[in-house]
């Protein structure tokens, strides 16, 4: 094992993140992670921040928004989670993942602070991504929130704009199980006089969003109220347009329409390139059609099942695999009913039992096996299909990574 590999297992054993462990390891709250910037002489002060939050599309819409900057020569920090196959997928400058060398010294020299100060693999993550950036003297840091904003790590950051790309009911355990409660919690991330970007409107969460932009004397923008002549272009989804469209906005935002929509095309168009984006209705192979998409809760999955239902093919088979705290039975509802389905779940302790989920099954009325791994089910559903069929792989960001990880 390299000393990079035992640095990242030493810290998923010590430390275990929040998508492996689940609310075991979540820590709201802003001391622990001022604390440790001061330690670490506070690099977050003079970097200039674009703070992305919301229910869905938060890491997508960063991912462009970065891929944009570039195309506009800028050196771009990004800092996203979670990570699909390396940990250094969640801090990148440009396309280029933060060096294993720099992950190692980092945890090495305050491994001792970590344990004693009891911070959360997410702040350490996040800390490390700004000094890393601090560093690399980039021109801008697109900083993606974790879970919430108003007790989010990320919400120490004082940024040029604010974005909320939407509201949905995801992580209702800790932000309410109200659609006014999650929005008053993700719209915690408006700072005085910072101007912030709502990517969709909803009669509900307009209210608290454009309340908290008057306490704090906001400017506060709709997406929708943003037009582009770039408009027709193709993208693979209904909801990477939505996130497309509020990448644009906060671009023209930012830099007062200075940025031309050709350099807005080739940041979309590159994004991939750019970034290194992996598990967005990402093809994997053409006969059978074969597409895997990281979506994990019902809003996400509307948006998916949608697009799913659009596509012409003699069957449709699915093979999904869910981690606990999502409302499997909702899910299921959103899918074809004639759809041949095989489940499993992916390799991590928050992993949804085959047998739980065997229980839920049976009370639906879908054509469904249950197998003992991912791969399993992957494998079967190849072998089964023929070259008019489509295959979709989804349910959870692991099920995708276990498909995706080359």
């Amino acid at each position: 094992m390299t000393q990079y590999n035992s640095t990242i297992q030493w810290l998923y054993d010590q430390i275990p993140p929040y998508q492996y462990k689940g609310s075991d390891s979540y820590k709201p709250g802003l001391s622990r992670i001022k604390n440790f910037l001061k330690l670490l002489r506070n690099p977050e002060s003079n970097l200039k921040f674009i703070h992305v939050g919301g229910t869905n599309g938060k890491g997508s819409t960063s991912h462009m928004i970065s891929s944009i900057l570039q195309e506009s020569n800028k050196k771009v920090g990004l800092f996203t989670s979670p990570h699909m196959f390396d940990f250094r997928e969640r801090i990148k400058v440009n396309s280029n993942k933060i060096e294993k060398q720099f992950v190692n010294d980092f945890v090495q020299k305050n491994k001792n602070y970590f344990l004693s100060n009891r911070n959360s693999f997410f702040e350490i993550s996040f800390a490390m991504a700004i000094f890393y950036f601090k560093l690399q003297k980039v021109d801008y840091a697109v900083i993606e929130v974790g879970l919430g904003g108003r007790l989010d790590a990320t919400n120490v950051i004082h940024p040029l704009l604010s974005v909320i790309t939407n509201i949905g009911y995801d992580h209702t355990r800790f932000l309410g199980d109200e659609i006014t409660s999650i929005a008053n919690e993700k719209a915690g991330i408006i700072k005085k006089n910072i101007p912030v970007l709502i990517g969709e409107k909803n009669k509900e969460t307009d209210k608290v969003f454009i309340e908290k932009a008057k306490r704090e004397s906001s400017k506060i923008f709709f997406t929708e109220d943003f037009s582009s002549s770039e408009s027709e272009l193709s993208l693979k989804t209904n909801y990477q347009k939505k996130n497309k469209s509020t990448a644009y906005a906060a671009i023209q935002i930012l830099f007062k329409n200075n940025i031309s929509n050709e350099i807005f095309r080739k940041g979309i168009l590159n994004v991939r390139k750019n970034t290194s984006l992996r598990g967005r209705w990402e093809k994997v192979s053409n006969k059978p059609l074969v597409i895997a998409d990281v979506a994990h809760n019902e809003e996400g999955f509307k948006e998916v099942v949608f697009e799913i239902k659009r596509i012409k093919s003699q069957r449709k088979i699915f093979v999904l695999g869910f981690v606990k705290d999502k409302p499997i039975e909702k899910i299921i509802k959103l899918f074809p009913k004639d759809g041949i389905y095989f489940f499993s779940s992916p390799k991590i302790s928050r992993a949804f039992s085959l047998e739980h989920l065997d229980l839920i099954l049976k009370n639906t009325d879908i054509n469904y096996r249950i197998f003992e791994s991912i791969e399993e089910a992957y494998n079967r559903a190849i072998d089964s299909a023929s070259k008019e069929d489509f295959i979709f792989i989804g349910g959870s960001n692991f099920t995708v990574s276990e498909i995706l990880n080359p």
